[in-house]
């Protein structure tokens, strides 16, 4: 996932392919979303063992 600012305006690409903006934002949240689940599980797992 890139953004990129140029003389243009901002260009999004997901793996190479331009998408929209908005697309690229959902992703970009979904994304966010699974490494924060991922995290917490990550910490529900330490605090079991302590």
């Amino acid at each position: 996932m890139s953004a990129h600012h140029g003389r243009a305006g901002w260009r999004f690409e997901i793996n190479g392919e331009r998408v929209s903006e908005g697309c690229w934002k959902r992703r970009y949240i979904a994304a966010l979303e699974a490494e924060n689940e991922a995290l917490h599980a990550k910490l529900a797992k330490i605090y079991e063992l302590i």
